[in-house]
């Protein structure tokens, strides 16, 4: 099988070295030069930060985009800021049964993906592994956890032999038929966990060592809970709040996809993930001040931020 990784940062390079080990023909696109030479010619290296162990993989990688041609999954990495131009970029060379995958954060990037692949080869994902991108040609596996995918036309047979490829690569892997769920579940985990660590400049398991982020916390996820069962979606979490501490914990030395882009002063997905929780908050007529007030802090230091770069 053939599976080209579009976005090939940390959590790019972390599924696609794994699977590389395991038979799949690996595509790593990316337009980081530096990272896809570093991969050619030394290799991608994958520290664990459970054990501090060290491993070696060799995906392809390239930063011209035809070389994802023949891919009979291509798994969207980029920001979500970038889905849309990822989208137009690509399915032009996928095939007729090419499956487009999103495993970003946030809400919308599979109806980007629907818009330009169709519903017949497009696939809704939410993962709960973490990963850090340490420089080029290195990352850190920083947390594991369950990975679910569905096909947006719910014929999710077409899924089986990927998700039997990830499952073998390391990656605990479910097909679910109740997607938007799924989405939401992981948008709860988000929500609860990526703002705060970007604001605090500290990685996922500080969160629960204080009183006040605790605190910060729960009012996040109880919002974005309330929205949710206002618009009449059922989150697969018991006890959201339990599963966003647990996850801060299992992936305590990760720092999240927004920590490492306020790290390297890069726009952050705050309009796909706190922002989204506002807009939907709106349209259901349920407060959501703090939600509202980390989405006004983040987007502000995005543009801070960028008036640094220029």
């Amino acid at each position: 099988m053939k599976v080209a990784i579009i976005g090939s940062g940390a959590m790019g390079s972390l599924f696609g070295g794994k699977l590389s080990a395991v038979g799949a023909d690996v595509v790593l696109y990316d337009v980081y030069k530096e990272h896809v030479e570093t991969v050619n010619r030394d290799g991608l290296v994958i520290e664990e930060a459970a054990t501090g162990g060290l491993s070696s993989f060799r995906p392809r990688a390239s930063d011209d985009s035809s070389a994802v041609q023949g891919a009979d999954v291509m798994i969207f990495f980029v920001k979500s800021t970038n889905t849309a131009e990822a989208a137009r970029t690509f399915a032009p060379l996928a095939e007729a049964t090419t499956i487009a995958v999103t495993l970003q954060n946030g809400l919308g990037n599979d109806a980007i993906l629907r818009e330009h692949f169709g519903e017949a080869r497009t696939a809704i994902g939410v993962t709960s592994q973490g990963a850090t991108f340490l420089g080029p040609g290195r990352i850190r596996h920083a947390g594991n956890g369950p990975t679910h995918l569905g096909m947006s036309d719910g014929q999710n047979g077409k899924l089986g032999a990927f998700a039997e490829l990830l499952n073998k690569a390391g990656f605990e892997t479910h097909v679910d038929p109740s997607v938007e769920s799924l989405v939401w579940s992981k948008l709860v985990v988000n929500v609860g966990i990526n703002g705060l660590t970007a604001l605090m400049g500290r990685p996922n398991g500080r969160l629960v060592d204080l009183e006040e982020t605790r605190a910060l916390m729960s009012d996040l996820v109880t919002e974005v809970v309330a929205v949710a069962t206002a618009k009449g979606i059922k989150l697969t979490h018991t006890d959201p709040l339990a599963t966003v501490m647990d996850v801060a914990r299992k992936t305590a030395e990760n720092r999240s996809s927004m920590l490492q882009d306020f790290d390297r002063n890069r726009e952050t997905e705050i309009e796909v993930i706190n922002g989204a929780v506002v807009r939907e908050a709106v349209r259901v007529g349920i407060p959501v001040p703090v939600n509202t007030t980390i989405y006004r802090l983040v987007k502000a230091l995005d543009r801070f931020h960028a008036e640094t770069d220029r």
